[in-house]
């Protein structure tokens, strides 16, 4: 998926959270490219999160992008995949969305 074909969704958070640290305590993989933007891989999928409140560290808002459809299951929805992220991350962070 490339171009404006690309789901995205845009996560709004109650407070600042450091996102590494909630995506390191969740178990979840990812690659920081730069403090703004990492690359998550979740359940097989590859996800692009990025920072637009804040930064990695302090990320109040944030966006995810959908890469890649997890190899396992290529016609997984990508919004029941961006809803159970933000629910584990938050969860994990402790946390709400607004």
């Amino acid at each position: 998926m490339t171009g404006d074909d690309t789901p995205v969704e845009h996560y709004a958070l109650g407070e600042p959270i450091d996102l590494r640290s909630a995506l390191a305590a969740a178990g979840i993989e990812y690659l920081d490219l730069d403090d703004q933007r990492t690359i998550v891989i979740y359940q097989q999928a590859i996800l692009m999160r990025i920072a637009t409140e804040g930064s990695a560290t302090t990320a109040q808002a944030f966006d995810v992008e959908f890469w890649k459809e997890p190899p396992t299951d290529p016609d997984r929805d990508p919004d029941s995949l961006f809803a159970a992220f933000i629910d584990e991350l938050v969860a994990t962070a402790e946390t709400t969305r607004r």
